[in-house]
């Protein structure tokens, strides 16, 4: 069966590579610009909407932080009359200033919109799968 949207799957694959790569990065401007103007962000620890709460929530975020690196594995994309849905995990190993780190997985259910051309978040809701794993005694 042909899909006629893979140039659409292929783009939105990117956005989480350029998500990732901005908090590798620490790049608060490039992370921001994966998220709709009008996007939600959701946590257990919190829920937070528009550019300004966001960029609010990413600042507070890097307080404990020296690093975060995520690996992302993208599961099924729908895409709806709107935009699109996917369901994504993510395996993010954290380095905190502290000197400890951690490992945390969990769960994204994600809904992309296109605006102004480019695939973007416009939620995403994160759902941890089991307990963090303490980095402690490793070399970080």
């Amino acid at each position: 069966m042909s899909d006629s949207r893979i140039e659409d799957r292929l783009l939105i694959r990117e956005v989480y590579g350029r998500y990732a790569m901005a908090v590798v990065r620490q790049d608060g401007a490039d992370w921001l610009d994966c998220w709709s103007a009008d996007a939600t962000w959701k946590t257990p620890q919190f829920e937070v909407a528009g550019h300004a709460a966001l960029e609010q929530m990413w600042t507070a975020t890097w307080t404990d932080f020296r690093s975060v690196t995520p690996f992302n594995e993208i599961g099924p994309i729908a895409f709806t009359q709107d935009g699109a849905s996917v369901l994504s995990t993510v395996l993010e190993t954290i380095a905190l200033k502290s000197g400890s780190g951690m490992t945390m997985t969990g769960l994204y259910t994600d809904r992309l919109v296109r605006e102004g051309g480019e695939w973007r978040f416009t939620y995403r809701a994160y759902t941890p799968i089991g307990q963090p794993a303490s980095l402690a005694g490793r070399a970080a």
